[in-house]
């Protein structure tokens, strides 16, 4: 068996190169447009959630001022009960 010479002159090693850079180079081109973070309408940290172990889970909606409350499984009744701040603050 003829021992295999692995052997490549300098041309082909700099094609090889070139051609791996625009690879590389095209595949981390960025998009022509990016995305934008902050769309008018849809502003950011709109819904912000407050959860302790020792009390219930609140999601708040701070542009509106209603809430979700984490309903207790003691009352048998799973899920939220919407609440409005406005009311609450009335009551009280």
């Amino acid at each position: 068996m003829k021992p295999v010479s692995l052997t490549i002159d300098l041309k082909s090693f700099c094609l090889g190169a070139l051609t791996v850079a625009v690879v590389l180079l095209m595949a981390n081109k960025p998009t022509g447009e990016p995305a934008q973070q902050n769309q008018p309408g849809w502003p950011t940290q709109r819904y912000q959630a407050v959860v302790n172990k020792d009390t219930r889970t609140i999601i708040i909606d701070t542009q509106t001022g209603r809430f979700l409350v984490e309903r207790p499984a003691a009352m048998g009744l799973p899920g939220w009960a919407p609440v409005d701040f406005e009311e609450v603050y009335k009551r009280r």
